[in-house]
């Protein structure tokens, strides 16, 4: 929720793209805004971010363990071929 910059509680597209920039993220800030909003209200409540946080754990997770091991994190050469 650091990209909540005006502190109503929640993350706009403008919001997440300048967050996003700073980072210098790779990627549409759009696109990845769009799979977190998963109620399309124009905006990412702490609610949603958990909720898209936790599938995204669980992907990664291949052996179910509650951690990710070196071997199922992103970027490793054994890691889920899928965008980050």
């Amino acid at each position: 929720m650091r990209a909540d910059t005006d502190g109503d509680g929640k993350v706009s597209l403008a919001e997440w793209t300048a967050f996003q920039t700073e980072r210098k993220a790779k990627g549409d800030p759009a696109r990845s805004f769009a799979r977190m909003d998963a109620n399309t209200d124009g905006f990412v409540d702490k609610a949603e971010l958990d909720a898209f946080l936790a599938k995204r754990f669980a992907r990664l997770d291949k052996n179910g363990d509650g951690m990710l091991g070196v071997d199922e994190r992103p970027g490793h050469k054994t890691a889920p071929n899928q965008e980050q």
